[in-house]
């Protein structure tokens, strides 16, 4: 059996999101969580970084959202809706929390309690001013992957 993976660090982090297939995230699902919790934690924390760690919760959100389980939309969405980082806030971009597909993932938080959410998605959905879900994950692809899936973050 393998050591667990060191991810006490942003640089540790970086390092592990590195080793995530972007073709097959879902092996890595359980690794996704953690690093994007504690990128969130840190974030939200008294650290300011000093590089470019801001991006990996971007970027763990977007492999979450390859994944497409409806259970991590309320991680998701409280990232972008219930944080105290106003970075976050404003850069976390909802359609990270549609994975599963619109219709799947609003059907899941219904059935699972999250009236809240579901009610703020619904009517973030019918706004439309953002780009679309399918638009939006072929940028974001474009902008952490080359062609041939390799990560373009530097190391820390």
């Amino acid at each position: 059996m393998a050591p667990p993976l060191d991810l006490s660090s942003p640089a540790a982090r970086r390092e592990a999101l590195r080793m995530v297939d972007v073709d097959d995230p879902g092996p890595r699902h359980a690794m996704l969580r953690e690093i994007f919790d504690l990128e969130r934690t840190w974030r939200e924390g008294p650290d300011p970084g000093e590089n470019d760690e801001y991006e990996q919760i971007y970027l763990a959100a977007f492999l979450l959202f390859l994944i497409g389980d409806p259970a991590d939309s309320p991680r998701l969405y409280g990232a972008k809706f219930r944080t105290g980082d106003m970075d976050l806030g404003i850069g976390f971009d909802a359609q990270a929390i549609f994975g599963a597909g619109t219709g799947e993932t609003l059907r899941w938080l219904l059935a699972n309690g999250y009236t809240d959410e579901h009610a703020h998605l619904s009517e973030w959905l019918s706004q439309g001013a953002d780009p679309t879900i399918e638009d939006w994950a072929t940028h974001v692809r474009r902008y952490f992957y080359s062609a041939n899936g390799a990560l373009r973050l530097d190391p820390l």
